[in-house]
């Protein structure tokens, strides 16, 4: 594991930032496509929470029929 791991948050803040300093543009736009991949990931797990709570409550008991109700009404050429 790396030493990175065990470094307590107040003081890898500090460190990670120097490192940034230190990067080329090129670095910088992997380390920003990176954080991306993360945010969109830790916003998928979000959404697949939300939506399996929203399916134990049966909230989605009827979508299907509602939307063959919206289709039939809403055609579209």
């Amino acid at each position: 594991m790396s030493q990175a791991a065990h470094i307590e948050p107040e003081k890898l803040k500090p460190l990670l930032h120097e490192k940034i300093e230190r990067m080329d543009a090129e670095h910088l736009s992997l380390l920003n496509r990176v954080l991306l991949q993360l945010e969109t990931e830790e916003i998928a797990d979000r959404l697949n929470d939300s939506f399996d709570h929203d399916r134990q409550q049966g909230k989605f008991r009827h979508a299907s029929e509602l939307i063959k109700q919206f289709r039939a009404q809403h055609q579209y050429a």
